[in-house]
């Protein structure tokens, strides 16, 4: 381990800033928010928008997985700040305003609630009359000269005084990514903070029985990963396509595992690869062992999962490229994210420190060319 690292140092602090946005009362504040909505709207299904850029996308996912369960509607999309705007101001031409889509609200997530894309979405909302909630890290009170809470406009924080580890530092998102996911679940699935903790435990379990020497080693020479996933495990995916991309390790590719059957496989066989990680969903169930008593195993949820994993471990082999399986037998779709999404800060960090790669600080200095385009606040 690099502790002089600061990306090393982030993933040390993570189960205490997690603990500490638990014991915050932000799940029972959206919630009441929303609930609020719902009964406006006669209990009818709700049609929402979240919106969330670069570590947040895989939060805004998260959501909307979140939000079809707790709201009991499938009117929900997830999309990056341009998108939103697209999608508000579409029909803005023509004159009559009901060509334009009707929401209940829109639901930003941002860290540190001055994400100038977000802050341009929820002008748009403010002009429009849509009822626009900030999901955030940062203190209420310092947002402010930005925010100005009314009837249409919400900040629901995630702060805690009580949190000592101070603010997030560096580019990649770790707790900006899992604090938002588990304030959008706790209650509703009656988890426990301690489970969140063994959740984070068990990521530090996995790598260590990984060969991260090999691994990245592999990455160093051909940087290139792909990632299998499927309509559940979207947010993790897209977790992990946003951190390799973001800390520069990697170009990750992303397939939808039934997609992928149909011509995508040609990928694998053409071009050298690093690594695949395949998301998986699995099952408990009894088997017979060789004296034919029965044992607890794991299974795959269904005949294709296997039949992929199989075929993904035999390209691999064939090209020396290396194999994870990221799995959980969790019923639900969050609370499986939410168990995988632990591990991923986990294996970046152990990557990169074998690559002499500080994670949360890719580029020193960053170039302020990019910084640039990131503090933009005109039109887009």
């Amino acid at each position: 381990m690099r502790e002089e690292f600061v990306s090393r140092k982030q993933v040390k602090l993570l189960p205490e800033r997690l603990r500490k946005a638990e014991e915050t009362d932000a799940t029972k504040e959206l919630h009441d928010y929303m609930w609020d909505l719902y009964e406006e709207n006669n209990f009818k299904p709700m049609n929402i928008l979240v919106v969330g850029a670069g570590g947040s996308y895989a939060s805004a996912i998260f959501a909307k997985h979140a939000l079809r369960d707790e709201m009991r509607t499938p009117k929900v999309e997830a999309v990056t700040p341009q998108t939103a705007v697209r999608i508000l101001t579409q029909f803005d031409h023509v004159n009559s305003g009901e060509w334009n889509p009707k929401y209940n609200f829109v639901l930003g997530i941002s860290y540190s609630g001055r994400t100038p894309d977000i802050k341009y979405v929820s002008d748009l909302c403010l002009k429009k009359g849509l009822p626009f909630v900030l999901l955030t890290g940062a203190e209420k009170s310092k947002l402010m000269d930005m925010y100005q809470e009314s009837t249409r406009i919400k900040i629901v924080s995630y702060f805690n005084p009580k949190d000592t580890t101070g603010k997030e530092k560096g580019i990649i998102s770790m707790a900006a990514t899992l604090a938002p996911a588990i304030i959008l679940d706790d209650n509703w699935t009656c988890k426990m903070i301690s489970e969140n903790q063994e959740a984070l435990v068990a990521g530090e379990k996995f790598v260590s029985d990984l060969n991260i020497c090999n691994i990245a080693e592999a990455i160093k020479h051909f940087p290139v990963i792909h990632v299998f996933y499927e309509w559940d495990t979207l947010p993790t995916a897209v977790d992990i396509e946003s951190k390799f991309v973001e800390s520069g390790i990697a170009n990750v590719i992303l397939h939808e595992k039934k997609n992928f059957s149909h011509g995508r496989s040609t990928l694998l066989y053409n071009h050298k690869f690093a690594l695949v990680i395949n998301l998986t969903r699995h099952q408990i169930g009894v088997a017979l062992n060789n004296n034919r008593k029965p044992s607890v195993k794991r299974f795959y949820k269904y005949q294709y999962d296997g039949d992929i994993a199989m075929f993904l471990k035999q390209v691999c082999q064939q090209k020396s490229a290396h194999y994870i399986e990221i799995g959980t037998v969790a019923m639900m779709p969050n609370q499986w994210n939410i168990e995988a999404m632990a591990k991923i800060p986990c294996l970046i960090t152990a990557i990169g420190e074998e690559l002499g790669v500080d994670i949360s600080k890719p580029l020193t200095p960053y170039p302020k060319e990019a910084i640039q385009l990131y503090d933009y606040e005109g039109e887009f």
